[in-house]
């Protein structure tokens, strides 16, 4: 009977050891096929695991009641560390393998169809088969005339300019126009004597696109990134930055561009436009950065397309950043979220020293720069500051407590055509003690006035500083090098 019960005792010793070796198999291959640690640590971390694992064998090989208690309880906390150690490293995984080198990215506006305020009609079907004009360069249009015409027949009118899409409306016959939401609220914002109450709504349709990213090749061990963030329309570039990495000097140069800056176009003979206005003429973010590719004369192989909406969720899920600032100041523009019209929120009071801002008010300092003597360059180091701020956030102990919704944040807050291994190895860098000498400067220019195709009407530009501008890509190339 003794026997009997040693036996079956054996046994059940044996099946746990054989799970517990399974759990540790299980661990090391998950943590191994990130591929961003060192071999030495995978060595580190097998030998420790064997070590806890021969531990529990001899602790229950032992006679005394204690020992095995202790090595069952070993045991189970082993296992229990393992299998959250596989979790959060199978989310990690997920996430490199969505968040770079994606293929395609989700974009949903809504369309509405105008007339004026003093028309007879607010029907939609009155206005079948009369004039209905659009803005050309409007993304995915086509789709959106598409979908128009399900519900109404319509003869299409194209327009090079928001301006003139507005101004000619009820006059050269045309009776309607249609124009994409963002674009909407844009225009009451930046074209003077424009008013939302002299319109009539008279349909709206809703449409989602998947975007096929760009695919570039492999760019070696050096690169530059071409980093924009874009505003509430989607297409309008507010920030504008090229990241030079060298990953065997360990060092990075963030050169930042002035949204206003005055550059030709890809693609437009020569024709100039505003930074922040060029990709809503062409095709979006790929038109922003062959143009400065074009500009610098530098290969601008890579992108990351940091999104408006999601800086707000990923700035208060990592509890928030710090800011200091070298003066107090308002906020001309409202704490609100996708809106120009900053009637409907509080401005926000910047006191001159640090503070704690949420992800609202990170997005309005961000977006601010007629608060500032120096304007947009002055937003463009505040946003710096930012993309500092929250990588130094996503380094605290908040990020551990809080991984999965930071990790959700974090995939809605850009797109980007970076292949993942390019991401691992610079975090195999890092973790392997690299020291990353980090770098700024800023190119520069003259105030100016010209004409922007967006809205066809003189507006503020930034004649761009030759001098700064040979002088920063002497500095790119010095890295690149």
């Amino acid at each position: 009977m003794k026997k009997k019960k040693l036996k079956r005792l054996s046994k059940t010793r044996l099946f746990i050891l054989l799970v517990n070796l399974l759990f540790t198999i299980l661990f090391v291959s998950s943590f191994v096929s990130l591929h961003i640690i060192p071999i030495k640590f995978v060595f580190f971390l097998v030998f420790l695991l064997l070590l806890f694992n021969i531990s529990i064998l001899l602790l229950l090989k032992r006679k005394k009641i204690i020992f095995q208690i202790t090595g069952y309880l070993i045991t189970i906390f082993l296992i229990l560390v393992e299998t959250i150690g596989i979790y959060y490293i199978d989310k990690t995984n997920q996430f490199l393998n969505q968040a770079f080198g994606q293929a395609s990215e989700s974009y949903t506006t809504t369309f509405y169809v105008l007339v004026k305020s003093t028309e007879s009609s607010n029907r939609l079907e009155d206005y079948r088969d009369k004039k209905i004009s659009f803005y050309l360069n409007t993304p995915y249009i086509e789709e959106a005339k598409a979908k128009l015409s399900e519900s109404i027949s319509f003869e299409p009118v194209e327009v090079d300019d928001l301006y003139s899409l507005f101004n000619g409306l009820g006059s050269n016959e045309v009776s309607a126009l249609l124009i994409d939401q963002n674009y909407f609220d844009f225009v009451f914002d930046a074209i003077p004597n424009f008013k939302k109450e002299d319109y009539l709504f008279l349909h709206s349709f809703e449409l989602t696109f998947q975007v096929e990213n760009t695919e570039v090749g492999e760019v070696g061990e050096s690169f530059n990134i071409y980093v924009g963030g874009n505003d509430f329309t989607g297409s309008l570039m507010d920030f504008n930055m090229i990241l030079t990495v060298n990953m065997q000097k360990h060092q990075i140069l963030m050169t930042s561009i002035p949204r206003d800056y005055y550059i030709p176009v890809n693609g437009m003979n020569g024709r100039k436009d505003t930074l922040s206005f060029m990709g809503a003429l062409g095709n979006g973010i790929e038109t922003n950065r062959k143009s400065l590719e074009e500009f610098f004369g530098i290969n601008l192989g890579y992108y990351i397309k940091i999104n408006t909406k999601s800086l707000v969720s990923i700035v208060n899920e990592v509890g928030g950043i710090d800011y200091c600032s070298d003066i107090s100041f308002w906020t001309t523009h409202a704490k609100i979220l996708d809106s120009y019209d900053d009637t409907k929120g509080e401005k926000l009071y910047v006191k001159k020293g640090c503070q704690h801002l949420n992800g609202i008010e990170t997005l309005t300092v961000a977006r601010e720069r007629l608060a500032f003597p120096g304007g947009d360059r002055q937003r463009q180091k505040n946003c710096q500051e930012i993309i500092k701020a929250i990588f130094k956030q996503l380094l605290s102990t908040n990020t551990i407590t809080n991984y999965n919704n930071i990790l959700n944040s974090l995939s809605d807050l850009y797109q980007t055509n970076i292949p993942r291994e390019k991401i691992t190895d610079l975090l195999y860098e890092t973790i392997n003690g690299a020291n990353w000498q980090f770098q700024e400067q800023s190119v520069n220019g003259s105030d100016g006035q010209n004409y922007v195709r967006l809205t066809n009407i003189l507006s503020y530009v930034m004649n761009p500083n030759m001098d700064t501008v040979n002088s920063a890509i002497v500095k790119i190339k010095e890295v690149l090098n």
